[in-house]
C-alpha cells in the first residue's frame, strides 16, 4: 500500500513539473522579441580632433543593441557627425555618442569647440571631485571668498586634464609640517570670453568644481 502511494505521488510530481515546463516554454515562445537598433562602437581608440567624416570600418563598427539598452544620445547614423570632430577621447569598445562630437578647431592638439577658448586652472584633487573630473566632463565652478561659496560658472566643459604638479602651495602651518604639500592638477575648460573673464578674475580665490551629469 505504501509503495502504491509513493508511486502515485511521484507520478503527480512529474505531471506538475511537466506542466510547469510546458507553460514556461509557451510563455517564452509567445513573449515579444526585444526591438534592436543599430549603434556604432569604436573599433580602436579615437583621439580628440578625429573627423567624423573619416570614420570607417577600421575606426568604428555597427552593432545591434536592444532598444532598452541604448544610452540617450547614442549615434545611429554617422552622417550626423560627418562635418564634426571628436572633442574628447573615445576608447575602444565605447558606444559613440553625439556629445563626443562638435564643430571644433584643434590648436596645438587641443580640441576647442567653435566660439570658445581654452582656459586652464590649477586645482587640488578634492577641488576636482577627487579626480573624477576628466576630459568630456561637465562641471559647475564654485568660488570661495571669506568662507562663503558662490557659483562662478553654472556649467563648463572640461577639454583636458593634466599634467599633475609634484607639490602645490604648502599649507599654512608649513613650519610644523615642512615636507607636506598639496598635489595639484591642471584642468582646462572651454569657455566663452565672458566666462573666461570671470574665471581669470577669480584666480586669487579658492576654486572648486562640481561634477554635472552629461
Amino acid at each position: 500500500m505504501a509503495r502504491k502511494i509513493l508511486l502515485i505521488v511521484a507520478s503527480l510530481t512529474l505531471i506538475v513539473a511537466g506542466g510547469a515546463l510546458f507553460m514556461s516554454m509557451t510563455a517564452t515562445a509567445s513573449a515579444p522579441t526585444a526591438t534592436t537598433v543599430t549603434v556604432y562602437i569604436a573599433s580602436g581608440d579615437l583621439a580628440p580632433g578625429t573627423a567624423g567624416g573619416t570614420l570607417g570600418p577600421q575606426q568604428v563598427q555597427a552593432v545591434n543593441v536592444a532598444n532598452n539598452a541604448v544610452p540617450p544620445g547614442a549615434l545611429a547614423d554617422l552622417a550626423v557627425v560627418k562635418t564634426l570632430k571628436t572633442v574628447v577621447p573615445v576608447f575602444k569598445g565605447q558606444i559613440l555618442m553625439s556629445r563626443q562630437f562638435a564643430e571644433s578647431s584643434a590648436t596645438g592638439g587641443l580640441p576647442i569647440p567653435a566660439g570658445k577658448n581654452a582656459v586652464s586652472v590649477e586645482l587640488s584633487d578634492p577641488a576636482r571631485v577627487a579626480g573624477f573630473v576628466q576630459p568630456g566632463s561637465k562641471v559647475v565652478v564654485y568660488a570661495q571668498v571669506d568662507s562663503k561659496s558662490t557659483v562662478l560658472l553654472p556649467s563648463a566643459s572640461v577639454i583636458a586634464v593634466g599634467p599633475a604638479t609634484q607639490l602645490g602651495a604648502p599649507p599654512a602651518d608649513s613650519a610644523t609640517a615642512p615636507n607636506k604639500g598639496v598635489a595639484t592638477t591642471i584642468v582646462t575648460l572651454a569657455l566663452t570670453t565672458d566666462e573666461s573673464n570671470k574665471l581669470i578674475g577669480a584666480l586669487g580665490v579658492t576654486l572648486y568644481l562640481g561634477l554635472l551629469p552629461n
